[in-house]
């Protein structure tokens, strides 16, 4: 029976992998190839993550700890809803940044990521965020929540477009919607299917 492998290699595993992913694809990756990277076999990959899944996931989540550090203030104007999605969405000149957004944007190329628990925490965790700022602005909660929904899907559908075309301005589209979610009125449905008017993103984000 194979010897257990020491419980502190797993953070050097997430750093080892991380930095061969700058330069490799998602796809040509497995558990063997990164077992050759690791110098090692494939039981410490195993043992630690269980399968390649769940390394990338882990990878993402490191990712997102040590290069999202902006707080958003509810009762902040659209500066700070800004500065807030430019911290989460933003600054792919940064490799760590670039890295975990390509991830996330490989695996949904590939994979469905409603089934991705990681994915789908950092998601709700933005979303929960921005609905406390428009929940300052909106009476209904769950027009707050829906407009909250779309200016994160707007935010990240920048950063995804950033990935496909790097000459595109992603900081700059970033500030335009943390702009027009503060300028603009936009319909959203409430809980009975009525439409309320409240202030929020607008129409080119629904």
């Amino acid at each position: 029976m194979p010897r257990k492998p020491d419980p502190t290699l797993k953070p050097a595993i997430i750093r080892k992998v991380a930095e061969h992913l700058r330069t490799t694809p998602l796809e040509s990756v497995s558990v063997r190839s990164l077992a050759q990277v690791l110098g090692t076999s494939a039981y410490p990959v195993v043992y630690h993550f269980g399968n390649r899944a769940n390394l990338i996931d882990a990878i993402v989540v490191d990712l997102a700890d040590n290069t999202r550090s902006a707080a958003l203030d509810p009762n902040g104007d659209q500066t700070a809803l800004a500065a807030f999605l430019l911290d989460a969405y933003g600054g792919l000149d940064d490799p760590d940044r670039a890295l975990a957004a390509r991830l996330a944007f490989e695996v949904g190329a590939v994979a469905a990521l409603t089934g991705r628990a990681v994915h789908r925490t950092l998601h709700e965790r933005d979303v929960t965020t921005v609905t406390a700022w428009c929940a300052t602005r909106v009476s209904d909660p769950v027009a707050a929540r829906t407009i909250a929904e779309r200016i994160v899907l707007a935010a990240r559908g920048a950063q995804w477009g950033a990935l496909l075309d790097d000459r595109f301005d992603l900081d700059g589209a970033l500030r335009a919607v943390a702009h027009t979610a503060d300028e603009r009125w936009h319909a959203a449905p409430d809980q009975n299917g009525v439409t309320a008017t409240a202030p929020g993103a607008a129409a080119a984000l629904a």
